[in-house]
Formats: structure tokens, C-alpha cells, sequence
């Protein structure tokens, strides 16, 4: 049943959690001085190119060049569920968030019109990144994690189904992303040195990401426990674009999202080459929100600035439909043999939920 976290107030104040962990950087996820020196005009241009992505001739399950990462205090029981949204008591807050995934025989793609679009807006948001996605596209990795407007999340290594993954299976798919983003953290950070970066400017930069989205939705309670274990709050969403939808197009991605917008919505997206419409679409939909008066904030700030509502499943639109995925697509990490049938991301709906 889903519920808001009552107690989240209280735990808050007593273990200083708001500001210390899930709230992650007041100003986002980097410093204007590290994004500088990393990313140039030349190399942030967007390559259209850049958006396909391929199929691999052999499933790549290798690790990242080292897994050690620094670790995180555990949650508290109060942070522990499937965050879906945040009860901002009517403040306009919307956290925008876009998927950068990426299977074990795939090389996704990376769609700049979309993060190029939230820069010409000056809009916060949240890209919630593959380990493998990130090892595949450093470049355009370092230049997320460098932008003070973005925020990065773990998305799991490759895309695993955590309903049907073992618990070392599962460890792995969250602690190689922390790695791998521990890596790219460290050479943003030698480049910005080499730069004449300050200290302060780079320490701006989170040691590794403080939330996660579980693939397809799908989570167990051994998956929450472990997430929570390990620091990280499972972050799941409240408004969809409907993007993973090859016929979707920008008129249908606008017209569900602004009908539907409430203060303190997750509302998301993809990135990663898999965004129909999605590039075309928000411009607009951006304009129309500010319009409105909503402002744009990442995941982080977004629950510092309320109460979580969460739930105790990781769903769509109702507890427990995400489990068809386990039979569809297995461990998740593959793309499905047969032709027919869902696509390896969900189309997740409009969650009825309640503060």
C-alpha cells in the first residue's frame, strides 16, 4: 500500500539526513568552473549521429576498470521504500528525469537535443545513467556530471530485471555504476585541475550518485533493503512521457504532461536514443511549465523540499504490474529474442497517487 513517509520530519532532523544524503549539492550535481574546463562549445555540439544506437555481435558483461567507490551512510527505515513523488505542500517543484540505458549487447545512444534543450532553459534535471551507458559515452558521461544544472543517478549496469536477479547479481549492477561514475568523477576532476579549477568548485561534484531507478520499474523488498543497505534512495516516478513508444510524437508527450503536472511530480523521460519525440517535445513543454510557474529541480532537491510519498512495490500504474517483465525479458540484460511484444523499456503511466 502506498503511503507517505510519516516519519520522515523526525528522522530527518535527528540524523541530519535531508541536507547529507539524498539532498545531495544545493546548486546540482557540478560547478559552472569544472563544467568549463571539461566541456567546450565544439564538443558539447550536439551530433545527431550520436542519437542511434547498435546492437553488440556478444553480450559485453566485463566490469569497470576498478569497482571500488566511496560508500554511503545506510538510509533510514523512513527513506527506504520506491519514492514515486514528493508532497511539496503546493509549492510549484517538478523534478524532470531522463534514462540513459544500456544492455549487455547494446550500445545505446546519446540524444543532445534533450540536454541541450534543458541548458538553453536553464532547467535542473536528473539523467539516471547505466554503468555501461556511462563507460560507452565518457565524454558525454563527464560532461553530465561537470553540469551544475544535472544531477546523476544509477540506473543499474546493464539494465538488469531486479525482479529476477540474485543479490550478487544485483550488488553488482548497482556497485559497478558507482564505480564506473567514480572513475569519470575522478578524471572530470584532473582535467579541472589542469585547468586551474579550485577545490571548492570540484568538491561541488557528488562522490557518487545518491539515487537509483530500478529497470522496467521492477524491484522486490530484497532489492529496497539492499539499495537502502548501500545509502542510495530508489527513486521511481509519478508522470511518464510515454517516450519509449515508437509512434509516440511531441504533441503526445505534451498533452498528457501538462493536463496532468502536479506540484511534486517525477515525471519521466529517455535520452538515450529511445526518446520519441521527447527532444521535439520539450522546448515547449519546458516554456508552457515555467508559464505556469513551476520550477525545475533535480530528484535531490526535490525531496529536500518535502515529504516523499512512497510505496512498498515498484509499479507503473498499480502494485504489482510490473512483475509481467520477469517472464518477458528474464534478467533484463538482453534485449527478448522474439520480435513482438513490450519493449525492453516500459511505458509506465500515470500512477494515481496521493500525498
Amino acid at each position: 500500500m502506498e503511503k507517505p513517509f510519516a516519519a520522515f520530519l523526525a528522522v530527518s532532523l535527528v540524523l541530519g539526513f535531508v541536507p547529507a544524503a539524498l539532498a545531495g549539492q544545493a546548486e546540482g550535481g557540478g560547478s559552472r568552473a569544472v563544467f568549463s574546463a571539461v566541456a567546450g562549445p565544439d564538443s558539447r555540439a550536439v551530433q545527431p549521429a550520436e542519437k542511434k544506437s547498435g546492437r553488440l555481435t556478444a553480450p559485453d558483461r566485463s566490469p569497470p576498470e576498478a569497482t571500488a567507490f566511496p560508500p554511503l551512510p545506510s538510509l533510514p527505515p523512513a527513506l527506504a521504500g520506491s519514492i514515486r513523488r514528493v508532497d511539496t505542500h503546493g509549492e510549484k517543484l517538478v523534478a524532470l528525469t531522463f534514462d540513459l540505458c544500456e544492455l549487455a549487447d547494446q550500445v545505446a545512444g546519446y540524444d543532445g537535443a534533450v540536454v541541450e534543450a534543458l541548458r538553453a532553459a536553464g532547467a535542473k534535471a536528473t539523467f539516471f545513467a547505466g554503468g555501461k551507458w556511462l563507460r560507452s559515452h565518457p565524454q558525454r558521461a563527464m560532461e553530465l556530471i561537470a553540469d551544475p544544472l544535472f544531477e546523476i543517478g544509477n540506473h543499474a549496469w546493464t539494465h538488469g530485471n531486479f525482479g529476477r536477479l540474485d543479490s550478487p547479481a544485483m550488488a553488482r549492477e548497482i556497485a559497478w555504476t558507482q564505480a564506473e561514475y567514480a572513475l569519470l568523477r575522478e578524471r572530470v576532476a584532473r582535467q579541472a585541475r589542469e585547468k586551474g579549477v579550485g577545490e571548492a568548485a570540484i568538491a561541488a561534484i557528488p562522490a557518487v550518485p545518491r539515487v537509483f531507478r530500478f529497470p522496467y520499474g521492477r524491484c522486490t523488498d530484497q532489492a529496497l533493503r539492499l539499495l537502502a543497505s548501500m545509502g542510495i534512495g530508489a527513486v521511481q516516478w509519478s508522470l511518464a512521457t510515454g517516450d519509449p513508444d515508437p509512434a509516440a510524437t511531441p504533441q503526445r508527450i505534451l498533452d498528457p504532461v501538462l493536463s496532468r503536472i502536479r506540484p511534486g511530480d517525477i515525471v519521466i523521460g529517455h535520452a538515450n536514443g529511445f526518446g520519441h519525440g521527447t527532444a521535439e517535445a520539450l522546448p515547449q513543454l519546458l516554456a508552457e511549465l515555467a508559464k505556469r510557474g513551476y520550477r525545475f529541480v533535480t530528484v535531490s532537491e526535490l525531496l529536500a523540499a518535502g515529504r516523499p510519498v512512497a510505496a512498498s512495490d515498484c509499479y507503473d500504474s498499480h502494485p504489482g504490474d510490473t512483475a509481467r517483465y520477469d517472464a518477458l525479458f528474464g534478467d533484463g540484460t538482453l534485449h527478448p529474442r522474439k520480435k513482438s511484444g513490450p519493449r525492453p523499456e516500459p511505458r509506465p503511466a500515470v500512477a494515481p497517487d496521493t500525498p
